[in-house]
């Protein structure tokens, strides 16, 4: 399998993310059952979801490439689409990779489930600044990072905890946090509503290369699986801080 060698190890990283957002205080037992913070597999249907609140997600999109969409994990590793690679040979040439990320939204939206197109995220290096340092701004809810090691090990107080946990390579990882309504008086009346989140996130660690694959092997990736996998638990639902996502 052809591949494309990266002058700087890249560190890759998958989120999905799941959330039901309501307004007012007894709205929550509205929902039926199991709806609220479920980790199953994805039932949603394709849609368009303007996230209340959540800048990550009402932002344009990043167009690495003339067809979106053409990066994911195959078996386990970072893959490109083979047609894609000398527009990816030449996005490279003006900006070298320091992260880069696949995301996926869901939402409860009108009794169902609506998912949004996935979506492709990057951030630079920049000489003196510290190796994954702008992940932050990029990645759903502010999920911060900490590079801890050479293998790609990371450390994250998401969602506002006092402890930094870490985040192995090769390991999928769920963070089940709430946010409270609360209103933001500036210069204008801004209302963040309750949020009830399920935040999947794997660390595929440094990589030197990324795969060349084709469209058959990339049509069977989806990033939704990641609730399919083995994932260790973070529960946050008990934070003191009541009205913090990232």
């Amino acid at each position: 399998m052809q591949s494309i060698t990266f002058p700087e190890p890249v560190l890759f990283l998958e989120f999905f993310v799941r959330e039901v957002s309501y307004f007012g205080p007894d709205q929550s037992a509205k929902f039926p059952a199991g709806t609220l913070f479920y980790t199953g597999e994805s039932k949603a249907i394709s849609g368009h979801l303007s996230s209340m609140g959540e800048p990550s997600f009402r932002q344009s999109p990043q167009f690495i490439l003339p067809r979106q969409n053409s990066f994911g994990f195959i078996d386990g590793k970072p893959g490109v689409l083979a047609t894609q690679k000398r527009s990816f040979l030449e996005f490279l040439e003006n900006n070298p990779l320091d992260a880069l990320l696949c995301i996926g939204h869901e939402a409860w939206k009108n009794e169902g489930w609506v998912r949004e197109k996935n979506r492709e995220a990057y951030t630079c290096r920049y000489p003196d600044f510290a190796r994954c340092v702008d992940v932050v701004n990029i990645a759903p809810y502010r999920f911060n990072i900490w590079l801890q090691d050479e293998e790609g090990t990371l450390l994250t107080d998401f969602p506002g905890s006092e402890v930094r946990q870490s985040l192995e390579v090769g390991s999928t990882y769920l963070f089940l946090a709430r946010q409270e309504q609360y209103v933001e008086n500036g210069a204008w009346l801004n209302i963040t509503p309750n949020r009830n989140l399920c935040l999947f996130v794997k660390n595929h660690g440094l990589h030197e290369q990324i795969s060349l694959v084709s469209e058959s092997a990339f049509a069977n990736y989806d990033v939704a699986d990641l609730c399919k996998e083995p994932y260790k638990v973070r529960d946050h639902r008990k934070s003191r801080f009541k009205y913090m996502l990232g």
